[in-house]
């Protein structure tokens, strides 16, 4: 019995070893090809700082909320005809369609500003030949936007300045 116990505990310090040894290897690695690439001395503090930022950054409590998160949360936007505006001039898009826009954010109000993506529809193309301006009756465009906002009431105000397209999607 003895024996069992002593062999597992054996097992675990070699694979505990393993796991070291690799763990070397991998930064002597990383040093030299730092090294090779940058021609300099290299700062292994700040190196060894860096990737543990880079692992806290994936396993930060929001990226954890969006993958355990199945739907995010939909925000009404209280500052519509400004976002508009932004969005129609950030995309060149010849008209918004304001009532299909939305606000979805995997984070929650909690008075503090929170990232959010809006998506809407979009108009190209005026016809104004006819005198008057007339606009598609069905868009054309689908409009990904990110940004930051503020809690507003029951609504989240959009901080124009960090409105940023994401993607323009012609539907045609």
């Amino acid at each position: 019995m003895l024996g069992d116990v002593m062999g597992k505990i054996g097992t675990a310090i070699k694979a505990l070893l393993v796991l070291f040894l690799m763990l070397v290897f991998f930064e002597a690695g990383l040093i030299g090809s730092y090294t090779i690439v940058t021609s300099e001395a290299p700062n292994v503090q700040e190196l060894i700082n860096m990737q543990i930022q880079s692992i806290l950054g994936i396993i930060n409590q929001d990226t954890v909320d969006k993958i355990l998160t199945k739907d995010p949360n939909v925000y009404q936007i209280s500052n519509k005809f400004d976002v508009v505006d932004a969005l129609k001039s950030l995309a060149n898009a010849d008209g918004i369609n304001i009532n299909d826009m939305n606000a979805t954010s995997y984070q929650s109000l909690n008075n503090k500003p929170i990232d959010i993506e809006i998506e809407t529809f979009g108009f190209s193309g005026i016809d104004n030949s006819s005198g008057g301006i007339t606009i598609k009756g069905t868009p054309d465009l689908k409009i990904i936007a990110s940004a930051t906002a503020t809690p507003n009431s029951k609504k989240v105000k959009v901080d124009i300045s960090t409105i940023k397209i994401i993607s323009v999607m012609n539907l045609n």
